[in-house]
């Protein structure tokens, strides 16, 4: 078991390394305006990232801190934490969108590794052109949804609004419902699926 761990490891290790020379070998053919702007977004991107791990701690901190403060601050910070992870999923749609290129940055992967959503193993790859444009349009997508969403439920926790956080925790709790179930299944499937085709 443990040296499929480090093999997956090194696996994902050698996979970002290709990600990032067939980004670099990419951006050599880009005209120099795209990769500055791909700088700035590397900039932007490590701040998103930054406001991330600050909210995170801030959220930590507070929850220790329940006996002295507002208990309606605990939550507020935490359901501000994807709302910061939302930023970085526009800032990354946005890079890609104008480099026409995905992943347009590390900083994805760090993203990506933390959710409960993954992508195919085919469709992990660097792609250009259409397919990048259409994937930054989808990651652009989800971010705003999930940024309204836990914005939304962050505020109504903040102002104790039931009429709004009743709704909101129920749609929550159906679709955590629905990602562990299919997250297990297809899990399973894939299990499957890759034992039938390696023992052939």
């Amino acid at each position: 078991m443990q040296k499929t761990a480090v093999q997956n490891s090194a696996a994902d290790k050698l996979s970002s390394e290709q990600l990032n020379a067939q980004l670099a070998s990419y951006l050599e053919g880009q005209p120099e305006n795209i990769r500055s702007f791909h700088r700035t977004m590397k900039v932007l991107e490590s701040i998103s990232f930054g406001i991330i791990i600050t909210v995170f701690i801030i959220a930590l901190v507070l929850s220790f801190m329940w006996k002295s403060i507002r208990v309606e601050a605990i939550p507020t910070a935490w359901l501000l934490l994807p709302v910061s992870a939302s930023i970085l999923m526009l800032l990354i749609g946005v890079h890609a969108l104008v480099l026409r290129a995905f992943p347009p940055s590390p900083l994805f992967s760090v993203l990506w590794h933390g959710s409960s959503i993954h992508l195919p193993r085919k469709s992990q790859g660097f792609v250009t052109g259409k397919a990048a444009e259409f994937t930054a349009w989808g990651l652009i997508l989800l971010g705003l949804i999930a940024g309204a969403f836990f914005a939304v439920f962050a505020w109504s926790a903040w102002t104790v609004n039931w009429a709004i956080l009743t709704p909101m925790i129920t749609v929550l709790g159906v679709l955590m419902g629905v990602v562990i179930a299919v997250s297990i299944v297809g899990g399973m499937i894939l299990s499957i699926y890759q034992k039938v085709f390696k023992s052939r």
